[in-house]
């Protein structure tokens, strides 16, 4: 009884999981503004005592909840690196990978901006929407670090404002498409980006 009582206790971090898919949940239901740590336990069905065990507050869950998001949001990209080596091929295939993923996971990306914007307004979550924003540039910058080691190149400008600049080209190229759902245009636009950075690539090594 004891063993069947052990086996099925869950992990620190499968319990942080679970209350962060349970707050993601409230916020594509009700909005980010919604989310508290009393609306997200009764969504898990836990005692709040649970969510303060696994986040010391409403600030570090919401937080985890970003980089949930900017994970989910950069799978596609990461994915589309196991193309091959040529340089101009992988820049292609992530910008073929971008507009799926985009579609596949709207829902979550709204909730990136919607974070951003509820930063803008209230003081108290502009800290959170300033985390999740360093997220997305973070991930970028891995991005472009694979890319680069994957096409043994490196890149004539300085990758964090490289890794800055495209993330937030991707976010204005998803706020169109989320609000005029032109697959065109859209995918224009990754092309238009993958060209820019495939521009900023050149051998790692000089060839002589």
């Amino acid at each position: 009884m004891t063993e069947a009582r052990v086996s099925r206790r869950k992990t620190l971090e499968e319990r942080r999981q679970e209350i962060v898919e349970a707050g993601l949940r409230v916020a594509l239901r009700e909005g980010v503004e919604a989310v508290s740590v009393r609306a997200v336990a009764q969504e898990a069905e836990i005692s709040l005592g649970t969510v303060h065990y696994c986040f010391e507050d409403k600030a570090e869950m919401l937080r985890a909840m970003g980089r949930a998001i900017a994970l989910t949001a950069s799978e596609p990209a990461l994915a589309a690196l196991d193309q091959g080596h040529d340089p101009e091929a992988l820049v292609e295939a992530s910008a073929n990978s971008m507009l799926d993923g985009l579609k596949q996971n709207q829902h979550m990306r709204l909730l990136t901006f919607e974070f951003a914007l509820a930063g803008v307004r209230s003081r108290v979550l502009r800290e959170v929407a300033q985390a999740h924003l360093d997220q997305s540039y973070r991930l970028t910058r891995e991005y472009l670090v694979k890319l680069a080691d994957r096409a043994a190149s490196r890149f004539s400008v300085d990758i964090e404002f490289l890794a800055r600049f495209v993330a937030q080209q991707i976010d204005g190229i998803e706020i169109g498409w989320l609000v005029d759902r032109d697959d065109e245009a859209a995918q224009k636009a990754y092309y238009e980006l993958a060209s820019l950075v495939l521009g900023y690539m050149e051998p790692a090594f000089d060839r002589k």
